[in-house]
């Protein structure tokens, strides 16, 4: 249920960001896949520059949370010189995560 609700903040804030920018401000700059298996810890993308651009999750999936203490996250950051993308694992986690982001010049 909670992945619902956040999947469902995530399309009405990429919604609203995209409806209050002129369509002629932005174009397409490219599309970012990060994943991880079976195994707690990290893993990351560094996408676009951030001053140029911006980013969003587009997708996010995730699959065998089956036990309690079980986490898997999908984040897409603004870092100091770039956005990045990260698919999350808890420890002793036998979760998988697959998160996309899509980027756009500004």
């Amino acid at each position: 249920m909670n992945t619902i609700r956040n999947i469902s903040g995530i399309l009405l804030f990429s919604s609203l960001t995209l409806t209050a920018l002129s369509a002629e401000a932005v174009t397409y700059n490219s599309t970012w896949n990060a994943s991880r298996s079976n195994n707690g810890g990290s893993t990351f993308q560094n996408m676009t520059p951030r001053n140029t651009t911006f980013c969003y999750l587009s997708r996010v999936g995730f699959e065998n949370t089956d036990t309690d203490g079980e986490r898997a996250t999908c984040r897409v950051t603004r870092g100091a010189v770039v956005w990045t993308l990260e698919a999350i694992l808890g420890e002793n986690n036998d979760a998988d995560a697959v998160c996309s982001a899509i980027c756009y010049n500004n």
